[in-house]
């Protein structure tokens, strides 16, 4: 009897260090994780950003660096405030009007090439300059 048990448990014992070797080797031959992109910038940011300022409205015109793949999104806001999300644009398109403005206020805007959720490429701010006698 005693044999017996001994018998058993150097067989439980060997089937134990054949899964650990399995496991080992196993693991070694897998190949690693593809890395997770992280949020930020995959492409280049929309070019030459420039704005026409018709007092109550303003037109801003962009280069598309992706040649009409990608999304846009407009950010804008009063001048010295967080920029916040006005509009999308959709892929080839290059302007965006951004109507019923203060006179009286100044704005920034940006514009946000969209490469996925998560990564884009933002563009310089333009500004406008207004004088502080303008009437609305």
């Amino acid at each position: 009897m005693a044999i017996v048990v001994a018998v058993v448990a150097v067989l439980v014992a060997l089937a134990a260090v054949v899964g650990v070797g399995l496991l080992v080797l196993n693991q070694r031959a897998a190949p690693p994780p593809a890395p997770r992109p992280t949020p930020g910038s995959v492409g280049p940011p929309p070019g030459n950003l420039t704005m026409r300022d018709d007092t109550t409205t303003i037109t801003l015109t962009w280069t598309d660096p992706s040649d009409g793949l990608v999304p846009f999104m407009v950010a804008g806001g009063r001048t010295g405030q967080s920029l916040g999300m006005m509009a999308t644009v959709d892929p080839g398109r290059t302007s965006y009007t951004v109507n019923g403005l203060s006179t009286r206020v100044n704005y920034c805007f940006a514009v946000l090439a969209v490469y996925d959720t998560d990564q884009f490429a933002t563009s310089d701010q333009v500004c406008t300059s207004r004088s502080a006698d303008t009437t609305d």
